[in-house]
């Protein structure tokens, strides 16, 4: 018999995977979408995407951080409803600004719930498996994008607006597995039964934390809209209708190696060979992005290239969770993953990046820009591990 811990996981783990498969079906799309109905140039689409996941992400961070002092299972409600009406209301529009509007209340309250859902795992599972029900959310993540994507461009035949009404469909079964399943959290207590305190002003004297999210930002920029900018560099080289072709075949490489390795990989990443691990996915990552640029309208390469760049993020992905967890303190890990959430930031910025950059220079230019972030994230990270190194060292007295 299932305990009911293993229940509440199962379920969250399940809805994870539903409100994935509706992003999958929509999110690489949305280039598409608004070149299709409002005629927007690449570049003006990209500042759109851009400011639309900006301000997602920065509501985010704050209502994040509420999430410490609240029930965490009414804040993933309360966000997945949200969710549910922008995809509702995005159909129902003729106003490209209002789009971009209701865009941003999607990625908002996914961002939401995706950071209360990792503070409600810090905060429920034991040490030991926390990096392996991490990377079987990230597998269940990818699951959804292998999923999405092939609905979604199977439903823009019919109609270029049914992927969101699939997304607002799938994201409304979690309601019911989180009402029925999910057990609601208590505020953290020291063992005399004293709440911990809440002090979310100490995150800004964290000099640990701050490059860490420094890392997380850079790494970002290079893999966490990484479907976006393709699109862009794909249109701007080819056409909208070989971007199609490409998303098609990426999408599904990415997601079928994470599924297929990401717990095998991630259960085996500890603070022992984290350094060693991150650089090699930082390496991985280089690799698959001068693939992209050989790529060309080889869909065959640019299958291998995904395959090389996704290696990287097997790594990573457990690796930036994992380094997070292992410096917030306890009653304060939804607020430190609502902090990393700022490193996202990097992502949102990625589409108009990518339309300056390819409206000025030559296409080929952004994977030369993208490598030297990859770099610059890794050596980021490096230095954000040797601060907390000597934090601890300092701490046990050790010189």
């Amino acid at each position: 018999m299932l305990s009911k811990s293993k229940i509440s996981n199962a379920a969250l783990l399940l809805s994870s995977l539903l409100l994935t498969i509706g992003r999958g079906a929509t999110l690489p799309f949305m280039t598409i979408y608004l070149t299709r109905e409002y005629q927007m140039d690449i570049d003006v689409v990209g500042v759109a995407i851009s400011i639309a996941l900006t301000v997602g992400i920065l509501f985010s961070i704050g209502f994040g951080i509420l999430a410490d002092r609240v029930d965490k299972k009414r804040c993933m409600l309360i966000a997945i409803i949200t969710f549910i009406a922008g995809f509702i209301a995005i159909p129902l529009m003729n106003s490209a600004p209002f789009v971009i509007l209701f865009f941003a209340l999607i990625n908002c309250s996914y961002s939401v719930f995706a950071t209360v859902l990792k503070g409600y795992f810090a905060d429920t599972l034991p040490v030991l498996i926390k990096a392996k029900v991490f990377s079987l959310n990230y597998t269940f993540i990818n699951i959804g994008w292998t999923i999405g994507p092939p609905i979604g461009t199977w439903l823009l035949i019919y109609s270029i607006n049914l992927p969101f009404w699939l997304a607002a469909c799938t994201a409304s079964l979690p309601i019911f597995f989180i009402h029925r399943f999910v057990e609601s959290t208590k505020r953290n207590t020291h063992e005399d039964g004293k709440p911990i305190a809440w002090n979310p002003s100490a995150m800004f004297h964290d000099r640990v934390l701050a490059w860490f999210i420094i890392s997380t930002f850079l790494g970002s920029l290079v893999f966490g809209s990484f479907i976006t900018w393709i699109s862009q560099y794909v249109i701007t080289v080819v056409d909208s209708e070989f971007a199609q072709a490409v998303i098609g075949v990426i999408l599904p490489v990415n997601a079928a190696v994470v599924v297929t390795l990401q717990y095998a990989v991630g259960r085996r990443i500890d603070h022992k060979n984290l350094k060693f691990l991150m650089t090699i996915g930082t390496i991985f990552f280089v690799g698959g992005l001068l693939g992209f640029m050989w790529a060309k309208e080889n869909l065959y390469l640019w299958a291998l290239a995904a395959f090389i760049f996704t290696l990287g993020e097997l790594i990573y992905a457990p690796g930036e969770y994992m380094l997070i967890d292992g410096i917030a303190p306890d009653g304060m890990k939804s607020s430190y993953f609502s902090a990393q959430s700022l490193g996202l930031l990097g992502g949102a910025l990625t589409p108009m990046i990518t339309g300056f950059v390819l409206t000025e220079y030559p296409p080929q230019s952004i994977f030369l820009l993208l490598i030297g972030f990859s770099i610059l994230a890794w050596l980021s990270m490096l230095n954000g591990m040797r601060l907390q190194q000597k934090k601890l060292n300092n701490a046990n007295g050790i010189k």
